[in-house]
């Protein structure tokens, strides 16, 4: 499974919501379904993600932000950069057993 549709999917099944930059606009703003914030993605070459916690209500809730891209990389390689923050790490093992 390519990288950055598993991070969607952890964020969403861990009550997260996720922002979507393509590099000119937010082209989605805490969203909660996959198929927008895939489609939004994979609209653009790289886009900025930031994950936030959906039960956010002081501000407090940012779990972390990652560069992705679709296309021409391996897999594992389409999450290019992200924060080091609880939560991606926890991402990243996670899906560092499936990979």
């Amino acid at each position: 499974m390519k990288a950055y549709k598993h991070l969607v999917k952890y964020a969403l099944e861990n009550n997260c919501v996720v922002s979507v930059w393509d590099g000119e606009e937010w082209q989605l703003s805490k969203a909660s379904t996959y198929k927008s914030i895939i489609d939004a993605i994979e609209s653009v070459e790289q886009a900025e993600l930031k994950i936030y916690s959906k039960f956010d209500t002081r501000g407090e809730g940012y779990k972390g932000w990652a560069l992705v891209s679709a296309f021409g990389l391996e897999d594992d390689e389409t999450v290019m950069d992200n924060t080091v923050t609880e939560f991606m790490n926890n991402w990243e093992e996670t899906y560092n057993q499936i990979a």
